[in-house]
């Protein structure tokens, strides 16, 4: 990618002059030998000593526009490159006024900004607005402030960022010494953010660095009104106003402002002198005869207060504002009667005194009980009221009362979100969650996508769960097992913890089927713990269900190498062979060969070295005539067992059976040998052994 960079040609200005001419003729030399760098700190200077030059600022832009065209061009380094077109832009459109700016600017930024883009492009930039706002704020940390102040401008077209970023581009403007530019972008940050009490303030500064200061007066009075008696503020506002005293002493309106600023600074003696000047200059101004009757009232000197306000009252009967400060000094004295009777003239005069209102729900609240209290503001208050009265119960912990505060709150507006919240806590706190669970559940259908009621249903159902299996858990220690089953089944929705505590319990109770169950429940909610299949094949075993146990202690082994389940399986799989075992011996007896050697090979698969099963699936292949298998498994009963010397003559049978009568004499002699009983089978092996001695050799 290249980029084309147009600069804006020095000698369409006129020469540089005054004292910046050594910075200016310097930044012109070095961007005429192509060193950017130094060209930028020059011009940077030039243009410090004289903010208003334009020749200083184009020759700055210049020798950005050069630079960046150099890192993309020569450099490839597109992150350099936007930096200083961020910083151009910054000269070109952000710090000059209209007026200031010359005649060919349109098409520059055009220009620059095309060139911005493509390099922004290049290095994959979010140009979202947070993205903006994200890389500004690095930009100023680094110390960049011109490329910070453009990359603010960009995401000042959100609403979101708008105030914010027109305040951090008047601080720039302040930093590069521009305090005039720096005032309109306060003046736009506090149009957006009227309430913002510090930012009032800091344009307000501004404004009287510079000189205009009947602008700065009304700021210094809204921030006063934010701050509530900044001494600061007062004492600019003091300031200002002494200078334009000196100019017209006989100004009523000056002097009683005066007495006001003293007044919030406490020095009430000034500040009655102040008041009286006033009045003496203009006896009509009853805003003067307010203001003395508040200083009364502020040093409780309350009879003179009202003689103040009765003074207003004997030229205007119907002033709010007599009446409502009268109002509060009988209030103060703690005259309610004769505060309310004032109070509610007021709202006859005014009903939509909000000042009235708020005194009276005072009144109100500070003589009624809370529930005549709440029921006063369902009637009389809105909903806001009403919220922040049960807030303030439930700060006390008057939870009873502060159910029915939010509840009226809801009654009095549907959509107040955090009520909804507060009353299930409320609920909450009494171990009422099915009212807690229910308010939630309503709140979450009007409010869908609310992260607050979302996240306390899940807390208070994490918290309702924690109650019923601790009361379950009592239970179960205190043995009442059918109780304990009670509460672990109440819990919904069922839980692992749930499920194992009702089959503990049925455990407890030797009701195995059903303990297995439950088991089983909790095993299909968490899969991977090892101790529930050993669970079940414990109780398998207690059932002497061999097969059933030893699946389950084998699933148990798998999870956890290191379970318990270990050595309990070693003695259920030994049980499971002895019982197949003896099916198998049994199926024998009754001549069912073909399901008794199911049933041996069974064994075998289990256990090796079992040398019953071989012995008997021997006695099988010798009624099939397979005496070759026979042989096997005798051998094999041989080597795991001596308990069965008369393996041997089997063994001698089935060889003579296959004319091998050397193998056949060997055991017949080995049985004669080991074969005590004088019965049939010593008779005929000794008696066979003679026949077969010349096969002996």
């Amino acid at each position: 990618m290249a980029i084309s960079a147009a600069l804006i040609q020095p000698q369409a200005f006129g020469a540089p002059s005054g004292a910046f001419t050594e910075h200016y003729n310097a930044a012109q030399n070095y961007l005429m030998q192509n060193q950017y760098s130094s060209a930028v700190v020059e011009f940077k200077k030039a243009l410090r000593i004289n903010y208003l030059d334009n020749s200083a600022r184009i020759g700055l832009i210049n020798a950005f526009l050069a630079r960046a065209t150099y890192y993309a061009n020569q450099e490839k380094n597109y992150e350099k490159a936007a930096n200083d077109f961020r910083n151009a832009l910054f000269y070109l459109k952000l710090y000059p006024t209209k007026e200031q700016q010359v005649q060919n600017s349109a098409g520059m930024i055009s220009s620059a900004t095309e060139n911005l883009n493509q390099c922004l492009k290049v290095i994959s930039f979010d140009t979202t607005a947070s993205s903006r706002y994200k890389k500004a704020e690095e930009l100023r940390a680094m110390g960049n402030f011109p490329a910070a102040a453009y990359e603010f401008s960009r995401a000042a077209q959100s609403e979101k960022y708008a105030a914010d970023c027109n305040t951090q581009i008047g601080d720039i403007m302040k930093l590069v010494g521009n305090e005039p530019r720096s005032a309109d972008y306060f003046k736009a940050a506090v149009e957006l953010n009227p309430n913002d009490g510090p930012l009032r303030l800091k344009y307000a500064r501004t404004l009287d660095r510079l000189g205009r200061y009947d602008e700065a007066v009304p700021q210094y009075n809204d921030a006063l009104a934010n701050s509530k008696g900044d001494q600061e503020v007062l004492y600019a506002l003091e300031r200002l106003y002494m200078k334009k005293l000196a100019q017209t002493p006989s100004d009523a309106e000056l002097n009683a402002n005066l007495g006001a600023i003293k007044q919030a600074q406490g020095d009430f003696e000034t500040a009655l002198s102040y008041y009286g000047k006033a009045e003496q200059i203009n006896p009509s101004n009853i805003n003067t005869r307010l203001n003395v009757g508040t200083l009364f009232q502020q040093r409780k000197e309350y009879q003179k207060a009202i003689k103040s306000y009765d003074s207003v009252l004997a030229l205007y009967p119907n002033n709010t504002q007599a009446l409502l400060y009268k109002a509060q000094v009988y209030k103060e004295m703690g005259d309610s009667k004769t505060a309310l009777g004032l109070y509610k003239k007021i709202l006859s005069i005014d009903p939509n005194n909000a000042g009235a209102k708020a005194e009276i729900a005072g009144v109100m609240k500070d003589s009624m009980s809370a529930p005549e209290y709440i029921a006063y503001l369902s009637q009389n208050g809105n909903a806001d009221e009403l919220y922040e009265y049960a807030y303030k119960l439930h700060q006390q912990n008057d939870i009873e009362n502060a159910i029915s505060g939010y509840k009226a709150t809801i009654a009095k507006n549907a959509s107040k979100v955090d009520a909804y919240v507060n009353l299930a806590v409320c609920y909450a706190s009494q171990n009422d969650y099915n009212n807690a669970v229910s308010t939630l559940n309503t709140a979450k259908a009007k409010f869908p996508a609310n992260n607050l009621v979302l996240k306390t249903l899940q807390d208070v159902q994490k918290d309702s769960m924690s109650t019923k299996l601790a009361a379950a858990s009592s239970c179960f220690e205190n043995k009442d097992y059918k109780k304990a089953i009670q509460e672990y089944l109440a819990v919904k929705p069922a839980t692992e913890d749930s499920m194992l505590g009702v089959a503990a319990s049925y455990q407890a109770l030797e009701d195995y089927n059903s303990a297995i169950e439950y088991y089983k429940k909790a095993e299909q909610i968490n899969p991977k713990n090892a101790e529930i299949p050993y669970y079940i094949g414990y109780l398998y075993s207690e059932q002497q269900n061999w097969a059933l146990a030893e699946n389950y202690l084998k699933k148990a082994v798998g999870l956890n190498p290191q379970s318990e389940a270990k050595n309990l399986l070693s003695y259920v799989t030994q049980n499971g062979s002895l019982s197949i075992l003896n099916e198998g011996i049994d199926l024998f007896e009754k001549n069912n060969f073909q399901t008794a050697l199911i049933k041996f090979n069974d064994v075998l698969k289990k256990e090796t070295t079992n040398a019953y099963a071989y012995y008997y699936r021997a006695l099988i292949y010798d009624e099939q005539k397979q005496h070759k298998l026979a042989i096997s498994d005798y051998l094999n009963v041989l080597k795991y067992s001596n308990e069965f010397p008369i393996a041997n003559y089997m063994l001698a049978v089935d060889y003579d059976n296959l004319n091998n009568y050397k193998e056949a004499f060997k055991y017949y002699q080995i049985f004669i040998s080991k074969y005590t009983t004088e019965d049939e089978y010593l008779k005929y092996a000794k008696s066979r052994m003679e026949e077969l001695k010349p096969y002996a050799s």
